[in-house]
C-alpha cells in the first residue's frame, strides 16, 4: 500500500518512541514517503523526565533536536491539530493513502481525526495507540492500539468510535494554544507501555507498507505484565 503523506499527532511519552523509528521506515521502504509532518502543542512538564526525553521546553523543539542528533530531519511543530488543519492535510493529498497516527490520550482529538478521515475523500489508514497510567500496578504495561481506513474506497477495520463509547463521546477537548488544557498535567505512565505501543503501532504500519495488514481486524490489545497479545 503506497503512502502519499503521514501525520503524526502527538511527541511525547508514546511519540518518542514512535516518530524516529517510523521516519526511518517511511524514507526508506519502496510504498513510504518523507512528506511527514508532527504536530505537538505541549511544554514538558519536570516529572516528564522519569520516561520522556526531556523536563522543561517545548515537545515539538526537543523532538526535532533528537531527530537531527540520528541524522533526520526536523518535521516537528509546535502547534496543535485542529479540524481546519486536518481537513487542509487531507485536501492536499488527495492522491495516494494518507497515514494518520494520533499519539495523545486525548479523546477528543481522535474522535475528530475520525470524523474528518471519514468524510473527506480518499484513502487514508488512521491509527491510534493508547495505554493504561501507573496508577494501577497490576495494568500499568497494558494497552491497545486501534486502526481503520481506507483502500480502494473500501473501509478496512472498524471505526474505533463505535467500539468505544469513551471516543464517541469524548469527556475531553481538543487543546488548544492558551487553553487551560494546554497546562493540564499528562497521566502518569510507565516508560514500558509507550515503548510498546510505539513498537505495535509501527508494526501496524509495516504490515500496511507491506500488503499484509489483516484487513478484517481493527484493533489489538497488549499486556505487559503477562507478556499477552490480542487482535481482534
Amino acid at each position: 500500500m503506497q503512502i502519499s503523506a503521514t501525520t503524526v499527532i502527538g511527541a511525547g511519552g508514546t511519540g518518542q518512541f514512535l516518530i524516529p523509528g517510523l521516519m526511518r521506515m517511511l524514507t526508506y521502504h519502496d510504498s513510504g514517503t518523507t512528506n511527514v509532518s508532527v504536530y505537538d502543542g505541549d511544554e514538558f512538564e519536570e516529572h516528564n523526565g522519569a520516561r520522556q526525553i526531556n523536563t522543561s521546553g517545548t515537545k515539538a523543539s526537543c523532538m526535532n533536536a533528537l531527530l537531527k542528533q540520528q541524522m533526520l530531519p526536523a518535521v516537528c511543530r509546535d502547534s496543535y491539530m485542529s479540524k481546519t488543519k486536518l481537513e487542509s492535510i487531507r485536501r492536499r493529498n488527495p492522491e495516494g493513502t494518507l497515514l494518520v497516527i494520533a499519539a495523545v490520550d486525548n479523546d477528543a482529538t481522535r474522535k475528530m481525526c475520525i470524523d474528518v478521515l471519514s468524510d473527506i475523500p480518499g484513502d487514508f489508514l488512521f491509527v491510534t495507540p493508547g495505554n493504561s497510567t501507573a496508577d494501577d500496578p497490576d495494568a500499568a504495561i497494558k494497552g491497545n492500539v486501534l486502526w481503520f481506513g481506507r483502500v480502494g474506497g473500501q473501509e478496512i477495520g472498524i471505526r474505533p468510535d463505535l467500539l468505544f463509547p469513551n471516543i464517541e463521546t469524548p469527556q475531553d477537548g481538543i487543546p488548544k494554544k492558551g487553553s487551560c488544557m494546554e497546562h493540564a498535567p499528562s497521566s502518569p505512565q510507565l516508560i514500558a507501555a509507550n515503548a510498546l505501543a510505539a513498537a505495535y503501532t509501527i508494526t501496524i504500519v509495516q504490515n500496511f507498507l507491506d500488503d499484509r495488514m489483516p484487513m478484517q481486524a481493527s484493533h489489538l490489545f497488549y499486556n505487559g505484565r503477562s507478556m499477552t497479545l490480542t487482535a481482534n
